[in-house]
C-alpha cells in the first residue's frame, strides 16, 4: 500500500472522528418515530395546550428522547401527569426503538400559566420530571406483547 493511501485513509478518518462522525451513536428513525408518534398522541388530549420532544444522539448524548408537554392550567393534576407518563410508556413499549440500547426517556411537564422558555438559565418552570421507562415484566402486563420487527 502505497503511503499517499495510507494518508487519504488517515485525513479521511481524522476528518470522521473531528465531525464527531461515529457508527456507536448514530441517529435510529424508530426512536425518531416513537418520539412523533407520543407527541401526536398527548396532542388529541383536550387537557394538552402544547406538546414537542427532542431526539438528541451522538457521542456526548447516547440515544436521549427529551419530551416535553404543557398542561393547561385548569387541567393540571397528578391523574393528568400519570396519564401523560403512561401514553409515552406505552408507546415506547409498543415501538422498535424499546430494543434499542442505551435509549433514554426524559419527561417534563409543564402548566400554561408557567410554560417552558428558551431561557436555559432561569429557574426550572416544569411541575413534573421524571424518566421514563417499563422493565419487559410491567410493559408485558400491562400493554401486551411487543410487535415483531
Amino acid at each position: 500500500m502505497s503511503a499517499v493511501v495510507r494518508l487519504i485513509g488517515l485525513v479521511v478518518l481524522m476528518v470522521g472522528l473531528l465531525t464527531g462522525c461515529n457508527v456507536l451513536a448514530q441517529y435510529y428513525e424508530d426512536v425518531d418515530n416513537v418520539g412523533k408518534k407520543i407527541v401526536a398522541d398527548w396532542k388529541e388530549l383536550p387537557e394538552v395546550s402544547d406538546a414537542k420532544y427532542d431526539y438528541m444522539h451522538g457521542v456526548d448524548s447516547g440515544q436521549r428522547l427529551t419530551l416535553e408537554v404543557v398542561i393547561r392550567a385548569e387541567s393540571v393534576s397528578d391523574e393528568v401527569i400519570d396519564k401523560l407518563k403512561d401514553i409515552a410508556t406505552r408507546d415506547y413499549w409498543q415501538s422498535t426503538a424499546y430494543d434499542r440500547d442505551g435509549v433514554s426517556l426524559r419527561f417534563a411537564a409543564y402548566s400554561s400559566d408557567n410554560p417552558p422558555t428558551e431561557d436555559v438559565t432561569g429557574p426550572d418552570r416544569a411541575i413534573h420530571r421524571d424518566r421514563l421507562g417499563v422493565p419487559e415484566k410491567v410493559g408485558l402486563e400491562k400493554y401486551g406483547p411487543r410487535p415483531t420487527k
